[in-house]
């Protein structure tokens, strides 16, 4: 599948559970910042959803590599939304004690609630159901976002 990348221009990425059937025009940080507006939000469930993120891309090439695939797995414009919205909903759950309805997320999402239910159990099978960040790992992204943000 022929798909746009920040890095790449256009890439080959493998097919999977997140890759919607057209590109977001939508730039994932404005996908986040809407997100983040229509959901009271911390800025831990962010940092939480980015290291999801991470986990979730090596996770998935892991095992399309153990099926012989030599591609890399990328964030690319046909599967960032749907990456984003799962693990800011399982960050979002995980994390604080107030939990939005599933449906507004969906909504707001830009997807139907019974695909994000599906997302999020192929998220969580992906995790083998292991969400637990440890907190050197939480502050280590944490102070790679601050050197971040002092560079933009």
């Amino acid at each position: 599948m022929k798909a746009h990348n920040a890095k790449y221009r256009v890439v080959s990425n493998p097919k999977t559970a997140f890759t919607g059937t057209l590109p977001v025009e939508v730039a994932p940080s404005r996908y986040i910042k809407g997100l983040v507006k229509n959901f009271e939000t911390s800025p831990g469930v962010i940092v939480v959803m980015l290291i999801y993120i991470e986990r979730l891309l090596e996770k998935m090439e892991l095992q399309y590599r153990q099926v012989g695939g030599t591609d890399p797995i990328l964030f690319t414009s046909f599967n960032a939304h749907r990456i984003i919205l799962t693990t800011f909903l399982v960050a979002q759950k995980y994390s604080e004690d107030r939990n939005y309805r599933l449906a507004s997320i969906a909504k707001v999402g830009g997807i139907e609630k019974e695909e994000l239910i599906f997302l999020e159990n192929e998220f969580l099978d992906f995790m083998d159901f292991n969400l637990h960040i440890h907190e050197e790992e939480f502050n280590k992204y944490v102070e790679s976002a601050i050197v971040f943000s002092r560079q933009l």
